[in-house]
Formats: structure tokens, C-alpha cells, sequence
């Protein structure tokens, strides 16, 4: 029975293809959001966290003072501070605690190279981030003690801003300029990827001294440092935070002057951050799928208004009012898995494409997809019910008067 009403559901649809297309579409746009912003929210925190994990499961943070009170409010976390002093590094890599610390700078610029010119990030790193950091040269060599005591004018390029200045070349040898001055590039960083706007490979890392010089200016973003791993992480915050209160002024508190937080929590953080996220854009793509069930429901009231006679003729012949209202029903489930069908095409497609734009390794979960599917059937069947329930309802002798 229900393989003759699958095949009968087949046939109304290829009879109404406007109407069917239409619903079709609307379907395949919705499971095409879901899929996308669901594994594409999936795919940022996979790459986060994989970022977050290269800082090694010992370290902590030393940053300006940040806000955090206006997320409560719905506003954002505001640094109060726009920088900390260069003397914070010493003083962290001072502590008894503290196995190897470095302190950096992130500041916007230019690099050009034969006329070639991008918008980069000129970041001014301390040698002994190499020990902090899984972060490593595919070609030439990491920066040295020397070329930070001496401020040498030489640079590691991220593979983005390597490509855009050089192409397929290894830069290593070669003389870009940022600020008026000639860096010689001695390294070629290994890919990072992006996590949302942020392209982690479009950076010109120099020396911090250097990019102090090229700047005028003599504080740091923040300060990377590796606890023991004999030591506790609470003894290990707690010591850096009693070394730092040499630094205050007169009247100045620690927790209005300084954030000193560990990266495990910075990872708890990120994922509550995305997990909101997710919930929100799951949420919008929803949406999306409501609408195009309202467009199945339109669809099935209008094919029993065009169909009453039909309908008439069946009843007439012994239909019950179930079997009418499963056949209509049927239809809209059709209708939605063929959306389905289309829109797991769509968004594997989107999902790909956004992720050789980003250089991230495509991955969508079985989860999503069963999700969608699903979610596409049960709007078939909850937006196909009203008008199946119409049909089933009819009158089959007001059918069988009108030819329509």
C-alpha cells in the first residue's frame, strides 16, 4: 500500500512541477543552513581549540586587564588597558614557577616586495616562544637570542602573506620592506589556518625589539609563559600574580591592571563562546526550515483545492478518509526528502567551498546530516498534516460536482 502511494506521490509531483520545485527549494535552503552553519561553527572550534592546544597544557597568559562584567550586561569583554610594560616578561620569566616565558607584540602594517604589497600583521615575537609554541619553519631558520638583543632587521613570514608576495617561491634569502625598512626573511613558517576573520598565516614575525623600533613603541599585547608541570596551576597563577604587584604604582590594583589566566581556561571560555554560538545559529536556520514548511503547506492546500474531484471519484470508490489523508500526507514528506536530497548536496558543497577558502580540513558530521534530514522530515510531516487533514475532510459529493 505504501509503495503504490509513494509511486502515486511521485506522479503528483512531476504533474506539479512549479508547485513542487518551489517547495523543493525552500526545503533544500533550509537543510543547506543547517549543515553549514552547524558544521562550519563545528570546523572553528575544532581549528580553535587545535590552536589553543599548541600553547601545550602548562601554560598561562599574563594580558592588559580585561572587562569581562559588559558580557553579563550583553555587551563584549573590553580591555581596560590597551598594552602591558616590557618589564612584565622579565619579570614573569623571574618566577621560581615559571619554566620559559616570552612576550609579543601584534601590530597592523604593510609588506611589500617588488611593487607586490599586502596588509599584514607584523608581529614582534621574543625567541623563546619557540619553546611555548608547536610553531615551527618549514624553510630556513627561527629567530635568534642575537637578533632580538640586537634588533636585527630580519623576519618569518606566514605562509598567506609568503604566497601573496612571492607566489609559489621560497621567500627565505629574500628582502621585504615593512616601514621603510629592509627585513631579510630567514624563515618560512608552517601553515596555521584561519579561525573566522583571523588568517594566522598572514603575519610578518620579527624580533620584538625590532618591531619595537620600527613602531616607537615599548610595551607588549601579552606575555606567553610555561609553568612546571611539578607545579600546581592555581600555585602557578597565584606566583606569577604576587610577582607582577612590583610593577603597580601607587594606588593601583593587580586585577584593574592585569589578566593572568591559564589557556585551559581560555579553551572552557571558547567553548562556551561557540557553544552559544551554535545554539543561535541553529536556531536561525531553523527559521529557515519553518518557512519552507509554511511553503509545503501552501503547496498541499492548493493541490486539494485543484484535486477535489479526485478526490471525490476516490472516495466514490471506496477510499476511506485515512487512506486520503496519508496520500496527502506522503506527498509532503516526498517533497521534503527530495529537498533533502538537495540540500545535503547544497551544503556539502558550501561546507567545502568555505573550507578551501579558509585552508581548513573539510569534516561534517554524520550527526548534522542525520539531523537535517530529519529535521526536513518532521516539517513535512507537521506543515503536511493541515492540508492532508483537509483532504481527508472533503466532501466527496461537493467534489464530484466541480471540474476544477
Amino acid at each position: 500500500m505504501l509503495a503504490v502511494l509513494a509511486r502515486q506521490a511521485f506522479q503528483q509531483m512531476l504533474r506539479y512541477r512549479t508547485q513542487t520545485a518551489l517547495a523543493v527549494l525552500g526545503v533544500a535552503i533550509g537543510v543547506a543552513n543547517i549543515i553549514m552553519l552547524i558544521s562550519i561553527t563545528d570546523l572553528g572550534k575544532r581549528q580553535s581549540t587545535g590552536l589553543l592546544r599548541d600553547f601545550g597544557s602548562y601554560a598561562i597568559m599574563v594580558t592588559p586587564y580585561f572587562d569581562f562584567s559588559g558580557a553579563g550586561r550583553g555587551g563584549n569583554a573590553m580591555a581596560v588597558a590597551a598594552y602591558i610594560p616590557s618589564e612584565t616578561v622579565e619579570i614573569v620569566r623571574a618566577v621560581p614557577e615559571i619554566q620559559a616565558a616570552a612576550g609579543f607584540l601584534l601590530l597592523s602594517g604593510h609588506a611589500s616586495y617588488n611593487g607586490v604589497s599586502c596588509v599584514t600583521t607584523i608581529a614582534g615575537i621574543q625567541p623563546q616562544f619557540a619553546e611555548l609554541v608547536a610553531y615551527k619553519p618549514v624553510s630556513g631558520r627561527w629567530l635568534s637570542a642575537a637578533d632580538e638583543a640586537g634588533a636585527a632587521r630580519v623576519c618569518c613570514l606566514g605562509d598567506s602573506v609568503a604566497r601573496q608576495l612571492f607566489g609559489g617561491a621560497d621567500p627565505v634569502g629574500k628582502q621585504i620592506d615593512v616601514k621603510g625598512q629592509q627585513l631579510m626573511v630567514i624563515a618560512l613558517m608552517e601553515h596555521k589556518g584561519r579561525v573566522g576573520l583571523e588568517d594566522f598565516d598572514n603575519r610578518v614575525i620579527v624580533p620584538l625589539s625590532t618591531a619595537q623600533q620600527l613602531y616607537g613603541f615599548s610595551g607588549l599585547n601579552a606575555v606567553l609563559a610555561n609553568y612546571r608541570p611539578e607545579v600546581a596551576e592555581q600555585d602557578a597563577l597565584s606566583a606569577v600574580r604576587a610577582a607582577l604587584t612590583r610593577l603597580l604604582k601607587p594606588g593601583e590594583s593587580l586585577d584593574e591592571s592585569y589578566s593572568v589566566f591559564a589557556m585551559d581556561e581560555a579553551r572552557k571560555l571558547l567553548d562556551d563562546m561557540l557553544g552559544i554560538f551554535r545554539a543561535v545559529l541553529t536556531g536561525i536556520a531553523s527559521i529557515a526550515m519553518l518557512v519552507a514548511g509554511i511553503g509545503i503547506m501552501n503547496v498541499m492546500l492548493i493541490r486539494v483545492l485543484q484535486r477535489r474531484k479526485e478526490i471525490g471519484v476516490r472516495r466514490a470508490v471506496g477510499a476511506t478518509p485515512w487512506l486520503i489523508a496519508l496520500q496527502f500526507l506522503l506527498e509532503a514528506v516526498v517533497q521534503a526528502l527530495a529537498g533533502a536530497v538537495l540540500g545535503l548536496a547544497l551544503g556539502i558543497f558550501g561546507v567545502n567551498l568555505y573550507c578551501h577558502y579558509a585552508k581548513w580540513q573539510p569534516f561534517i558530521s554524520p550527526l548534522t546530516l542525520l539531523l537535517a534530514v530529519g529535521y526536513s522530515v518532521g516539517v513535512g510531516l507537521l506543515f503536511g498534516a493541515y492540508p492532508a487533514l483537509r483532504a481527508a475532510r472533503l466532501d466527496p459529493i461537493a467534489g464530484l460536482r466541480q471540474d476544477i
